[in-house]
């Protein structure tokens, strides 16, 4: 019975001690620092503002999925904390629009090949008609 609570209270101890650790604040980053990464990220795509498939996978091909999507969650930090970066003409969409929407096209690109390669295709295809997601 004293060794359970002598558990308990040694579990409770941890418990309080990890909670008063100091927690890393996150904060936005610099617009200037957003705008400079944008203006390098965009520029490692041939023909943008409007790269073909041939352009996006060249401008793409040395980044990983997980470097594409940590710029597309950085992106998207940028543009909650400044707005201005989402303006664009009327007709035309905003660069961290389009380039997010360029990381992810590419990873979803590659993911499809994935499948195909490994043929799973046809065996997630058939698992969705009946139902399994």
């Amino acid at each position: 019975m004293r060794m359970k609570l002598v558990m308990r209270f040694s579990f409770l101890i941890l418990v309080v001690c990890v909670n008063a650790l100091p927690q890393e604040i996150k904060h936005a980053p610099a617009l200037q620092t957003c705008t400079a990464d944008l203006n390098l990220w965009t520029a490692q795509v041939p023909g943008w503002p409007s790269p073909n498939a041939e352009q996006v996978r060249e401008g793409t091909k040395t980044l990983t999925v997980k470097e594409m999507q940590e710029r597309a969650v950085y992106l998207s930090s940028c543009s909650s904390a400044y707005p201005a970066l989402n303006r664009a003409k009327p007709s035309d969409r905003s660069p961290v629009f389009t380039l997010t929407m360029v990381y992810d096209n590419e990873i979803q690109e590659r993911l499809f090949s994935f499948l195909d390669r490994h043929n799973l295709i046809v065996k997630f295809t058939l698992e969705d008609e009946v139902g399994k997601r």
